[in-house]
């Protein structure tokens, strides 16, 4: 059960030579004034979107002006953060930094004011890569342990993520769908809480990102089970794939800077070129060495063909799952 979506890795060289060309400060007039910009973050605090958020916000004032913070609104599923920023004065000082979930899987399955194409790409962080993990001392450890159990005693097993049929989400349903499986899905406000109840032994198994969980890993305080991918992450080298444990689940995913589509071309275009600068500073990318974000910049075009497309998988996904007609 494959759905491959055109990954950020397919368009990435065209980015970077995007950033390549950019002069060594924005030429062009800020159309943006002196207020904050804010990044809206539909999940809790200490996820990867605020981890990647972050990167950006601690770099970007340099090159675009403004003063830029970090605002988490896990509620309503992420869609309290998507109707702020979508009734937000469209003036580019207030954007969404989201995965798929709240902004394509909702506007698909939720009873919300807005549509796929009230929303325009600014940029793409990064390609990510749904991962389960567990702690070092669970008698499950790896897929197959988990097939194993899980088989042995239907519903038995809990399973902590964040955003409802949303990318630590809908791999979990494939999978299911795929092996026949049954899990008690438990719902968290994001990575932060997802990682804090895996280790608290307060659920047995969760979903989330490899930046979220890269130094538990390396140090020995969570285990990852496997990637949902076609490679293996290089941020968790050692972690295999469903793929390669011999279950055909894909479903990579992406993590976007989003505008409302009446934010004026020119300021998405600004946005754009300053974020995509800032992120290729050397501040950065050592702080994105650091926290393993992984942050592998596309410009806004190439991101608009990647939100498109998902769009169109996600669309067919949930109607062959019967969410929608």
């Amino acid at each position: 059960m494959i759905h491959k979506m055109t990954t950020s890795k397919t368009v990435a060289a065209t980015a970077i030579a995007s950033m390549m060309t950019l002069a060594p400060a924005i030429a062009t007039a800020s159309p943006l004034g002196n207020d904050p910009i804010r990044l809206v973050i539909p999940f809790g605090p200490g996820g990867g979107s605020d981890i990647t958020a972050r990167v950006l916000s601690a770099t970007a004032p340099e090159f675009c002006g403004p003063r830029i913070d970090v605002v988490s609104m896990s509620g309503a599923a992420g869609l309290e953060a998507v109707n702020f920023v979508r009734n937000a004065e469209p003036n580019g000082h207030t954007l969404l930094v989201s995965d798929y979930g709240p902004v394509v899987t909702s506007g698909f399955v939720d009873e919300v004011d807005w549509s796929h194409d009230d929303w325009q790409p600014v940029m793409n962080f990064t390609e990510w890569l749904p991962t389960v993990y567990t702690r070092p001392d669970h008698p499950i450890q790896t897929i197959d342990d988990w097939v194993e159990a899980a088989r042995a005693d239907p519903g038995s097993i809990t399973f902590g993520h964040a955003s409802p049929l949303g990318l630590v989400h809908l791999p979990l349903i494939l999978f299911e769908m795929e092996t026949g499986l049954e899990n008690v899905h438990i719902p968290t406000s994001g990575g932060g809480e997802t990682r804090s109840l895996i280790m608290g032994g307060h659920i047995d198994l969760g979903m989330t990102l490899p930046p979220s969980i890269a130094t538990e890993v390396a140090s020995g305080e969570l285990t990852a089970l496997g990637i949902f991918s076609e490679e293996r992450s290089p941020i968790l080298p050692d972690t295999p794939t469903f793929r390669e444990s011999g279950y055909d689940v894909v479903l990579p995913a992406w993590l976007m800077v989003l505008a409302t589509n009446d934010v004026p071309a020119e300021t998405v275009e600004y946005l754009q070129d300053c974020f995509l600068e800032a992120l290729a500073s050397p501040t950065a990318l050592a702080m994105n060495d650091r926290v393993n974000a992984g942050i592998e910049p596309m410009n806004a075009a190439d991101a608009t063909v990647l939100y498109q497309n998902t769009v169109t998988n996600i669309g067919n996904i949930l109607r062959e799952m019967g969410e929608i007609d």
